[in-house]
């Protein structure tokens, strides 16, 4: 695993799924490898390091390579992706409170 996760993130994964019912947020399916839908815990900006609420989507796999690399929160956008999807505001809007602060 890169040296730039958590040494807990197994730990961190595992709660936001069961958080999430196993349920992707983006497309609402359940876990399910054998569908293509493998929940994985996507960090939004890029980083591993930054396990802020804000920045963790629970995505099944199919989900999690559509949304990869797009995320652009400097420019508020998810470029080929509504921005204003139901799953992807309280991302945004934790992105935001956080810039706020600092």
């Amino acid at each position: 695993m890169n040296s730039n996760y958590p040494t807990n993130w197994k730990e961190i994964a595992a709660h936001l799924k069961n958080n999430h019912n196993w349920k992707c947020e983006r497309c609402g399916k359940e876990h399910n490898p054998a569908t293509g839908h493998t929940l994985t815990v996507h960090h939004l900006d890029g980083n591993p390091a930054n396990c802020q609420e804000w920045n963790l989507a629970v995505l099944c796999q199919r989900c999690h390579l559509k949304v990869q690399a797009k995320v652009r929160f400097a420019q508020l956008s998810l470029p080929g992706i509504t921005a204003t999807g139901k799953w992807y505001k309280p991302h945004l809007k934790g992105y935001l409170k956080n810039r706020k602060s600092t």
